[in-house]
C-alpha cells in the first residue's frame, strides 16, 4: 500500500496526522498500563480504591513527565505505521510466527471468494473484495481488499502497477481528490493502529489479571476489561476493511479522471484513440517502473516550438 499523504501545508498535515494516528492510541495504551500499575495489578489483586487514591496524587510535574514519555515513544513508533498496516494486510513472509499461518489464511479467503463469486453469484462484490487472480490472494480480508484495488484500478487504461505509479500521478490530482485520498489513508491508519493497541491492551490486561488472581477473586468480573478491548479491536479491524474499500474506490477515480493529466505532465500528447492511449500508458509504466528505455514512445512527445513561434 502506498504511503501518500495529502498535499498542502506540510507541517500542519504531519502534526495532525501524528496526533491522530500515533499520539492518541499510544496515550490510550499508556493510560491503561498506568492504571493497571496504579491499581496494584502487577504486584497483586488490583484495587479500584488504590487506583483512585493514586490518581489523585498525580500533579502537573508527574503529568508532564508522563506526557513527554508517551510523546517520545509515539514519535519513535510513528515511522513503523506502514509496517503495522502491512502486517494487518497479511504480508507475513518474513515473520516466523505468522509465516506458517499464511497459507491457512489464503485458503480461507480463497473459499470466501468462491462463495461470493459462485455460490452467491456476486462477482461484482468478489472483485471489490478480492484480487481476480488466486496467486494474488493474501491471508487477511484487509489485505485482499487493498490488493484488489491495487491490481485493478487503472488496469483498463494500461496501468499495470498501481503501487508504483500512484506516487507519480499524485501531483496531477485535483486538490479535492488528493484530500479524499489523504482522509481515507488517515482513517485507515487510525483504524489499524487502534485495532493493534486494543488487542495489545486485551493481551496485557488479560494476562496480568489472570496471573495476579484478580479473575478468580472477582468471579471473572475483571475479564470484562480485556474482553471489551478485544471486541472493540475486532470492530476497529472491520472499520479498517470498510475504509479500505472506500480507499480502493478512490483509486479508481484517480485513474479515471487524471490519467491524461499524468500523460501531459510527462511531456506527452494524450492520443485521441483509446487503444493508442492504453498502449502509451503501458509503455510509460514499463519505462518508469521497469526502467525499460526501449519502450519510451517518442512519437507522442510534444513537438518543440518552431523558431518563428518562439520569436512570437
Amino acid at each position: 500500500m502506498s504511503g501518500i499523504v495529502p498535499l498542502g501545508n506540510a507541517a500542519t498535515s504531519v502534526s495532525s496526522r501524528f496526533n491522530l494516528v500515533s499520539l492518541a492510541p499510544s496515550a490510550l495504551l499508556a493510560t491503561v498500563i498506568g492504571g493497571l500499575a496504579a491499581s496494584g495489578a502487577f504486584t497483586g489483586v488490583p484495587s479500584l480504591h488504590l487506583l483512585l487514591a493514586r490518581a489523585g496524587q498525580v500533579n502537573v510535574f508527574i503529568a508532564s513527565v508522563i506526557f513527554l514519555f508517551v510523546f517520545s515513544v509515539s514519535l519513535v513508533l510513528h515511522p513503523f505505521q506502514l509496517l503495522l498496516v502491512r502486517v494487518l494486510e497479511g504480508y507475513w513472509e518474513d515473520i516466523p510466527v505468522l509465516r506458517n499461518l499464511r497459507y491457512v489464511g489464503i485458503e480461507i479467503n480463497r473459499r470466501r471468494r468462491w462463495e461470493i463469486n459462485v455460490a452467491r453469484n456476486r462477482k461484482d462484490l468478489g472483485l471489490r473484495r478480492y484480487p481476480p487472480k488466486t496467486e494474488d490472494l493474501l491471508p487477511t480480508r484487509l489485505g485482499n481488499v487493498l490488493r484488489s484495488a491495487e491490481r485493478q484500478a487503472g488496469e483498463q487504461y494500461g496501468f499495470s502497477n498501481v503501487v508504483e505509479m500512484l506516487p507519480r500521478i499524485y501531483p496531477s490530482l485535483s486538490p479535492s481528490l488528493a484530500e479524499n485520498i489523504g482522509d481515507a489513508r488517515d482513517d485507515l491508519d487510525v483504524a489499524c493502529r487502534m485495532c493493534a493497541v486494543l488487542w495489545v491492551i486485551a493481551l496485557v490486561t488479560g494476562g496480568t489479571l489472570i496471573a495476579d488472581g484478580a479473575v478468580a477473586a472477582s468471579a471473572g468480573a475483571w475479564l470484562a476489561v480485556p474482553f471489551s478491548a478485544a471486541v472493540f479491536g475486532v470492530f476497529c479491524y472491520r472499520a479498517a476493511v470498510r475504509v479500505a474499500e472506500d480507499y480502493g474506490r478512490i483509486l479508481y477515480y484517480v485513474f479515471d479522471l487524471h490519467r491524461r493529466d499524468f500523460i501531459r505532465a510527462l511531456g506527452y500528447v494524450p492520443p485521441e484513440r483509446p487503444a493508442d492511449e492504453k498502449q502509451l500508458i503501458t509503455d510509460i509504466t514499463r519505462w518508469l517502473v521497469e526502467r525499460d528505455s526501449d519502450v519510451a514512445p517518442a512519437k507522442y512527445r510534444e513537438k518543440p516550438p518552431t523558431d518563428s513561434a518562439a520569436g512570437q
